[in-house]
């Protein structure tokens, strides 16, 4: 077996990724750019054994997505807890992919690369894990909060990689773990009309804002933003924010601000 990694893989990018393995939350932003920079090289690296190539990305989804996202999401979906039992049922399922791996003749100790082969899977897999757990989070307290929305169908895999997780007041919208998905645009506009994430702060702590655009914000009855931008947007908070984030304009509220004002309209005569 012989592992090609592309020329742009460097050891930042291998220490970048090691130090997320160890404790993903010591990461500040540099290091969280570094990383991806590093995983989406790592999507192209390939495995070449008698003959037959294929890519890092491949290999995930055969030995990793395949077997294991259904059954992840069937026990999410089932836990009366998923804040509480979500980080031990992502580690459980974690733990599968060293002897699938190794099992397949992937993960060789005389090998050193295919240890990338072994962090690239688990850096995956995580980051599919906590996505759909915050998701299911998210679905859950909407529907506590009365609020009337329609959901793709996290049990299907075609509808799981739909660009649109949800509609509500017919705004198509995503849910995210971080504000990775700004970063990554560059004169692509954003598919959909707000967006449900997280800010974190130093620490550990964690708040759940919406970024959406303009538009959207006006649908809401919105108030007008006062400027900011991400550096300073959790100190301006409550009240909604206005960024420009390479390019886009975005009004950012508190989660909690956000569905007070979906609701009021949803229950407004004639809604």
């Amino acid at each position: 077996m012989h592992i090609i990694l592309p020329p742009a893989f460097s050891q930042q990018h291998e220490q970048a990724l090691t130090n997320y393995l160890a404790d993903y939350h010591r990461l500040n932003t540099a290091a969280w750019q570094q990383l991806q920079e590093g995983i989406n090289l790592l999507a192209q690296a390939r495995v070449e054994d008698a003959g037959v190539s294929h890519t890092f990305g491949q290999l995930y989804d055969t030995y990793v997505d395949r077997p294991l996202a259904d059954p992840y999401i069937d026990q999410l979906l089932t836990s009366a807890d998923v804040k509480g039992n979500g980080p031990a049922l992502i580690a459980g399922f974690a733990r599968q992919i060293s002897s699938a791996l190794e099992k397949a003749h992937l993960l060789q100790r005389d090998l050193p690369e295919s240890w990338l082969l072994f962090a690239y899977c688990v850096y995956r897999w995580q980051s599919f894990a906590r996505g759909y757990a915050f998701e299911v989070e998210i679905m859950r307290d909407l529907a506590a909060s009365r609020i009337r929305f329609q959901m793709h169908n996290l049990r299907s895999r075609l509808e799981r990689y739909s660009s649109a997780d949800l509609t509500v007041l017919g705004l198509l919208g995503d849910i995210k773990t971080s504000t990775y998905f700004l970063g990554s645009q560059t004169s692509k506009p954003l598919p959909n009309d707000f967006y449900i994430t997280r800010l974190h702060e130093k620490g550990y702590r964690q708040t759940v804002v919406v970024f959406q655009k303009p538009f959207a914000w006006e649908v809401l009855g919105g108030e007008t933003p006062v400027s900011g931008d991400l550096k300073n947007v959790l100190a301006l908070l409550p009240g909604p924010v206005r960024l420009k984030q390479r390019g886009i304009i975005l009004i950012v509220v508190e989660y909690d601000t956000w569905k007070q004002k979906v609701l009021q309209k949803q229950v407004a005569p004639g809604a």
